[in-house]
C-alpha cells in the first residue's frame, strides 16, 4: 500500500497538476489551441523555475524534501512562490495575457497568503489543498468530463496520511481549504465580475 501511496502522491503532486492548467483555462475561454499552447509554454517557464528552486533547496538541505513537509520551512517556499507569481503577473500584464490567467494567478496569491496564516496554526496539507483546488476548478469548468476527478481528492488525502506526511485532520483541512478557495474565486469570477465560462 505504501508503494501505491507513493505513486498517488507523486502523480498528483500540485506542480505536476499545475502544468496543464494554463492550457485548459485559456482553451476553455478561447477555444483556440494556438493561444492555449502559447500561454501553456509561458506559464511552464515559471513552474520550472519553481521546481528548480525547490530541488536546489532540497539539495542544500534548506528543505527536507520536495514536498516541503516541515511547517517551519514553508514560509520560504510561500515567499518564493509569491515573488514568482508577481513576476508572472507582470509578464501577463506586459504581454496582454488572457484575463483568466490574471484571475488564476490572483487566486494562487490569495491562496498562498491564506494558507500561510493557516500554516501558523496547523500543518495543513499543501499537497491536498493544491490538488483539491486544481481538480475542483477543472470539475466546475469542464463538468461531466472532469467530475470523476473529484474522487481523486480523498485518494490524494489518503496517500499523504499513509506516507505519514500528514495526519487525517491536516489532510482534511487542506482538502477543505482547496475546495473553498476555488469555489470563492469562481463565484467572484461568475457573479461579481460576470465572466461566463
Amino acid at each position: 500500500m505504501k508503494i501505491l501511496a507513493d505513486i498517488v502522491s507523486t502523480v498528483f503532486n500540485p506542480v505536476v497538476l499545475l502544468f496543464p492548467l494554463p492550457y485548459l483555462l485559456v482553451y476553455k475561454v478561447s477555444n483556440d489551441d494556438g493561444l492555449s499552447l502559447k500561454w501553456f509554454f509561458f506559464s511552464s517557464i515559471f513552474l520550472l523555475v519553481t521546481c528548480l528552486f525547490v530541488m536546489i533547496a532540497v539539495k542544500r538541505k534548506i528543505f527536507t524534501d520536495i514536498d516541503v513537509s516541515k511547517r517551519e520551512q514553508r514560509p520560504l517556499l510561500f515567499l518564493f512562490v509569491s515573488i514568482i507569481a508577481m513576476v508572472y503577473l507582470s509578464g501577463l500584464f506586459f504581454l496582454q495575457g488572457p484575463p483568466i490567467l490574471f484571475f488564476a494567478i490572483t487566486g494562487i496569491l490569495v491562496g498562498v497568503i491564506i494558507f500561510s496564516l493557516i500554516n501558523l496554526r496547523i500543518k495543513a496539507s499543501l499537497h491536498v489543498a493544491s490538488s483539491s483546488a486544481l481538480i475542483f476548478i477543472l470539475s466546475i469548468l469542464y463538468g461531466g468530463n472532469f467530475l470523476f476527478l473529484l474522487l481523486l481528492i480523498p485518494l490524494i488525502a489518503w496517500s499523504r496520511v499513509k506516507l505519514k506526511r500528514h495526519s487525517l485532520s491536516e489532510a482534511t483541512v487542506g482538502g477543505i481549504f482547496g475546495v473553498l478557495i476555488t469555489l470563492c474565486m469562481y463565484l467572484v469570477l461568475k457573479f461579481v465580475l460576470q465572466i461566463n465560462m
